[in-house]
């Protein structure tokens, strides 16, 4: 059965775009990067980016099927990153601290706070399950009451192997290997924080898709 997205989805794939935009605004400035009308650029590029992406997965998927829930994961994962780099970019405006120990720290609390964000998205969105026509809602579906603490605990262990992942990554990027290419201390934060993110993005697909929201 061929999968198609709807209105909603490309609704909720602009309205993820508009928040990217708007997290992004403070790593920008931090980063004190010189873009021309940077604030139209990622308030209006970025949804009609999700967009575009979310088409393209669409016409993949006639081919792939996995490139149906790829494509939303990936536009739930940039909304993701742009939560964790807004946090972490705000930690560090406000203490001024941009390596060491707290860097750890601002990593993980950054990073909880978007896997709260990308736990809403994924369950509801990208990897949610179709319910029946004759069922009005998954809690009256039998035994999902009953599967949602387990769902919640697998969720919990497969985020927390991920933030392990993200933040290690991270951490070798900043604290082993340092900053590379001239790049300044804030630069090279935002550097590790792409690497923590990938790392962790790529784990997070195969352990909600196959272990938490599996259906």
């Amino acid at each position: 059965m061929e999968q198609r997205f709807l209105a909603k989805d490309y609704i909720l794939a602009f309205f993820s775009g508009l928040l990217t935009g708007l997290l992004l605004l403070p790593v920008l400035r931090n980063l004190d990067a010189g873009i021309p009308y940077q604030s139209w650029v990622l308030l209006v590029g970025f949804p009609f980016l999700m967009i575009f992406g979310l088409f393209v997965g669409g016409v993949l998927s006639r081919w792939v099927r996995i490139f149906f829930q790829a494509s939303k994961f990936a536009v739930t994962g940039f909304l993701n990153m742009a939560v964790d780099f807004g946090v972490l970019n705000l930690l560090i405006s406000f203490t001024g601290i941009s390596m060491g120990a707290y860097f750890s720290v601002f990593k993980g609390a950054s990073f909880i706070v978007a896997n709260i964000n990308s736990y809403f998205w994924n369950k509801f969105w990208t990897f949610r399950k179709k319910i029946p026509a004759h069922l009005e809602s998954l809690e009256s579906v039998p035994g999902a009451q009953k599967q949602a603490p387990k769902e919640y605990a697998q969720f919990f262990i497969v985020s927390v192997i991920g933030l392990l992942i993200n933040v290690g990554a991270a951490t070798l990027v900043v604290n082993v290997v340092g900053a590379q290419f001239d790049l300044g201390a804030n630069a090279w934060a935002n550097v590790g924080a792409v690497a923590g993110s990938a790392a962790g993005l790529l784990w997070n697909f195969i352990g909600y898709k196959l272990i938490v929201f599996k259906s």
